[in-house]
């Protein structure tokens, strides 16, 4: 699962459901953290690996 740089839960923001990750929620998140956006490219890698992309 990934780990938000900011420790921030990912139940309590929305971007974990009981369907699986919203990722536009998380995209979202990205850009409006700013210990989240300082590290974009990697969490963004982060989560192409999880769901079966390239690295």
């Amino acid at each position: 699962m990934i780990r938000l740089i900011c420790g921030n839960d990912l139940t309590q923001l929305g971007i974990k459901t009981c369907e699986g990750l919203n990722i536009s929620a998380f995209l979202d998140h990205i850009d409006s953290c700013d210990k989240c956006s300082q590290s974009k490219e990697s969490l963004i890698r982060d989560l192409n690996t999880l769901i079966g992309g390239e690295r």
